[in-house]
């Protein structure tokens, strides 16, 4: 018999044809790789010896799949590119409470980037998983819509719908408390660093304009920003906003921007710690002081390059968060809305 007659030979093998050889049933053979606390050590080792010995590496995972409607998998839907969760450090802490909870129950684990699919024309949701884990996504893309439609378990990250369990901190409160310290040190004319309300959404405006779009994460933290303002009565004309892409490089473009165009901006709210030090770098390299002439807080108190220069920021556990959405995922019991604690750190940038 030559090699491709015996890789024939193997893919012809199956659970079935293995339980004649040996005289026992299709049950048994399956639970000698699924269950084997239900088998003798001594029959599943002489089950799997065989299967050895002929090349059969087991069942076919899709097709217990497709039997039992249980693939051990669940999917992790996010906005960005790929790359994107093993750049940005809360996502990478994220990650990480995500795989070790996975680790503990056996499961497995699928990325699913919005940025890829939102270049398709019809984009589908074909993977076989047995649930969702959606982290800060846009509600609107048609892959999120076919995703709810699926009717699986899901899990919200940052933002809650109120059919499903979610994970977050207080975004509103935590913004919220972060703007009163900013107020506290005498700050008036603010400028807010974002991600965008909607994947086409960029550039500056004005926070007295009305802001829609499909992030609630984005929507949430902004809005606190812009309802504290009004409650000290802080006028909404001297506060601005820009959206951009998020990473450092596009941090830097949005201080510029707002600065260049309103530099009586006394502090800038960046929505995180990458976009915090993106605004940093343009402040030092233009002799901006900070935070002398303008205060810059970040969020997520992750370790970033901020130039030596401590950031003001809200810490919040991002790998517990996943663990406990995991958790939740798995249990698929009542709707759950669990709050992590956060904290503001003040360091030398406010």
């Amino acid at each position: 018999m030559n090699d491709l007659e015996k890789v024939i030979n193997k893919k012809n093998i199956t659970t079935k044809s293995l339980a004649k050889e040996l005289g026992v049933s299709h049950t048994t053979i399956s639970n000698a790789w699924n269950n084997p606390e239900k088998l003798s050590q001594k029959l599943r080792n002489k089950i799997l010896k065989h299967a050895q010995t002929i090349g059969f590496q087991g069942p076919d995972p899709l097709g217990r799949a497709l039997r039992t409607g249980k693939s051990d998998t669940i999917g992790i839907i996010f906005n960005d590119s790929m790359s994107y969760v093993f750049i940005d450090l809360h996502d990478i802490n994220l990650m990480r409470g995500i795989a070790m909870e996975c680790e503990k129950q056996k499961t497995n684990l699928v990325l699913i980037p919005l940025y890829k699919r939102q270049q398709a024309n019809n984009p589908q949701m074909t993977t076989l998983v047995d649930g969702y884990i959606l982290n800060a996504t846009h509600n609107n893309e048609a892959i999120i819509q076919q995703t709810l439609a699926r009717q699986l378990p899901i899990v919200t990250l940052d933002f809650s719908l109120p059919q499903y369990s979610s994970v977050s901190i207080d975004n509103a409160g935590a913004m919220r408390e972060l703007c009163l310290y900013l107020f506290a040190k005498g700050h008036r004319r603010f400028g807010i660093i974002a991600f965008p309300s909607h994947k086409n959404a960029s550039g500056l405006s004005a926070l007295s304009e009305p802001l829609n779009g499909d992030n609630a994460l984005m929507l949430t933290r902004v809005n606190s920003c812009r309802e504290t303002f009004i409650a000290q009565q802080v006028a909404l004309e001297n506060c601005w906003l820009f959206e951009t892409q998020h990473d450092e490089a596009h941090g830097e473009s949005a201080a510029q921007a707002l600065l260049s165009a309103h530099p009586d901006i006394t502090a800038l709210i960046c929505l995180s710690d990458r976009f915090a030090a993106g605004a940093v770098h343009y402040c030092l390299k233009h002799q901006i002081s900070i935070p002398q002439q303008v205060a810059i807080t970040g969020f997520d108190n992750t370790v970033v390059d901020s130039q030596g220069i401590g950031l003001t920021t809200i810490a919040q556990d991002a790998q517990k968060k996943g663990q406990t959405a995991v958790k939740l995922l798995l249990q698929n019991g009542p709707v759950t809305h669990f709050q992590l604690h956060y904290q503001l750190i003040c360091r030398d940038s406010a």
